[in-house]
């Protein structure tokens, strides 16, 4: 897959102003690490081809055959992929497993105009095979709010600040920012929500951006939420992205979305 290719992402603004997020739009790690091989055998990529553009966004494995994602990661008509057990953007390790996508279920309130409720589940087309690369992530049975300044955790295979897509799997490591300066910083674009939770960019520029979406957010070892979207520029200090919050209503949905379809 070119770098090239994985730029031709939809772009769906919200404001004529600034939030660069879209249906399919994805976000990146800036400033972050590449990450030790398959310490993260919960992360999915996905991969969405249709025969005029290509785009990726991240998830998490939470059941064998399912994939906690972003409401905005789907694109019609398009070939969907999800590799699991994968450290490069290729996808060409031994050991790599690919399914298709049986069926996706966005939340039934998710609003791709101002991506409130921006959460999806996908049933994959079989169960994945469980070992040393390939591991679920637990969902939070915690719900209480996280709090200013917590250091938490996320990862993907987005554009990094050379403004390409990362080869391999980087993370990143990024602070919580309370509700209402999060508030002040987007104003009357976004609502922020005791269903989002904010980060910072950090100093040295740390932040998601284009290829993300999707993704955990990990803080104190437990999944609290999904990468959601952030500014019209990446990585630019004291700017907040927004992540879905994975709250007591969300997790109640994807259990029974689960057990529904099963």
């Amino acid at each position: 897959m070119s770098s090239s290719a994985m730029k031709n992402f939809l772009i769906l603004f919200l404001s004529a102003a600034s939030l660069l997020v879209s249906e399919g739009k994805t976000v990146k790690i800036i400033n972050g690490n590449e990450a030790v091989p398959h310490s993260r055998p919960y992360m999915a990529l996905i991969h969405f081809e249709t025969e005029t553009e290509e785009m990726i966004c991240g998830g998490s494995l939470i059941r064998p055959n399912w994939v906690l994602t972003a409401g905005h990661c789907h694109k019609w008509w398009s070939l969907t992929t999800v590799r699991l057990g994968a450290h490069s953007l290729e996808g060409n390790e031994q050991g790599i497993q690919k399914f298709s996508v049986k069926k996706s279920f966005p939340h039934p309130k998710y609003n791709r105009h101002n991506l409130k409720n921006d959460i999806r589940l996908m049933k994959l087309s079989d169960s994945a095979k469980l070992g040393r690369t390939v591991q679920l992530l637990n969902l939070t049975n915690t719900f209480e709010d996280i709090a200013a300044e917590t250091v938490c955790e996320t990862a993907g295979w987005g554009w990094t600040e050379r403004n390409v897509n990362a080869e391999s799997l980087r993370e990143v490591k990024i602070s919580v920012l309370d509700r209402e300066t999060c508030q002040r910083h987007w104003g009357k674009k976004v609502d922020i929500t005791k269903n989002l939770i904010c980060t910072i960019v950090g100093s040295k520029g740390q932040d998601t951006c284009t290829g993300d979406s999707g993704g955990p957010l990990i803080c104190n070892g437990l999944f609290r939420g999904v990468t959601s979207f952030g500014g019209a520029v990446c990585g630019q200090q004291n700017d907040a992205s927004i992540f879905t919050r994975l709250t007591e209503e969300y997790v109640s949905w994807i259990n029974s979305t689960i057990l529904k379809y099963s």
